[in-house]
């Protein structure tokens, strides 16, 4: 079945881009040797105001778990607070400044790569005429250095907007940070593609009515961490950026196509009448009630055949 030329959705005008394993790829042991040395800047300051070891690595993790926690309902946090997270915990405060130098220390010490096939990409988006943004939870790390990072591998001016849950008070999966990305490109909401690989982007664009595209060149996603309900749509994935280099006209149709369903299904259930409320639902509250009710009997009523 082809799809006819007025019935294809208008051209996209920008494309923005997860960051963290959608953009840069670790090396196979990348993610461990970075979260080790990540949280050893945590570490390194508790136990100089006297915290043994293992109860400041245990204060650390507890930290992490409430820090990811609020990022997964949707909301940002800083490394102040999570320095004062600490301190409830703890009654030492670490320096956030300092701990934030030895984080940017290990970030650009890490083994990243662009994934394979990402400049080719982004050449032709180029070339398309879209605008190309990075929208990218930064949850342990300074936002500086995540803006030195994607500075140091694709030079200044590569991105037209670089938008971290750092610089508000939303992250992903909120939609307000996909539409604070949206009003710095300068494009519609409707009009942006977004592409990232957890499940925390695909809500953020589901919410925001963003189309997006799945990345599933990671090996492994992690389950979000606040239990969410995820929509009945069905988006595109692709397994490169080669591919969607090759597809990306079929892969903008189905994602827009499936944003557009997202949004019906959201008006009608909105329309859709819920129950009775107010005086006359009172009144016939009382009416069924004040039935004279039957006087039970040993047989059942048999059960309606599901179908």
């Amino acid at each position: 079945m082809t799809t006819r030329r007025s019935e294809l959705p208008p051209e996209p005008l920008a494309v923005t881009i997860d960051l963290w394993f959608t953009l840069l790829a670790f090396s196979r042991s990348g993610p461990r040797v970075y979260e080790r040395s990540r949280r050893t800047a945590w570490v390194e300051p508790l136990v100089a105001g006297g915290l043994p070891v293992r109860i400041a690595e245990r204060a650390v993790r507890a930290m992490e778990e409430w820090a990811s926690e609020r990022e997964g309902a949707g909301r940002s946090v800083s490394l102040v607070a999570q320095a004062g997270e600490l301190a409830r915990l703890t009654r030492i405060r670490p320096d956030p400044g300092r701990v934030g130098h030895s984080i940017a220390f290990a970030i650009a010490s890490a083994n990243l790569r662009w994934h394979p096939g990402i400049h080719r990409t982004l050449a032709k988006l180029r070339r398309r005429g879209l605008k190309i943004g990075v929208v990218s939870n930064i949850l342990y790390e300074p936002p500086e250095a995540a803006r030195g990072l994607l500075r140091r591998l694709g030079g200044p001016g590569f991105f037209d907007a670089i938008v971290i849950s750092s610089d508000g008070p939303d992250a992903k999966p909120s939609p307000a940070i996909l539409r604070r990305a949206a009003r710095a490109l300068g494009v519609p909401p409707g009009r942006l593609l977004h592409i990232g690989d957890s499940p925390a982007d695909l809500l953020a664009a589901h919410r925001a009515g963003v189309a997006f595209v799945r990345f599933t060149g990671r090996p492994h996603t992690p389950p979000p961490v606040v239990p969410v309900r995820f929509p009945r749509v069905r988006y595109p994935a692709v397994s490169s950026w080669l591919e969607l280099a090759d597809r990306f006209d079929e892969v903008w149709v189905a994602a827009a196509a499936a944003r557009d369903r997202a949004i019906r299904r959201a008006h009608s259930a909105r329309a859709r009448p819920g129950p009775p409320t107010g005086p006359q639902a009172t009144a016939r509250s009382s009416r069924r009630s004040s039935r004279p009710r039957g006087r039970r009997t040993g047989t059942r009523r048999a059960r309606r055949p599901r179908g």
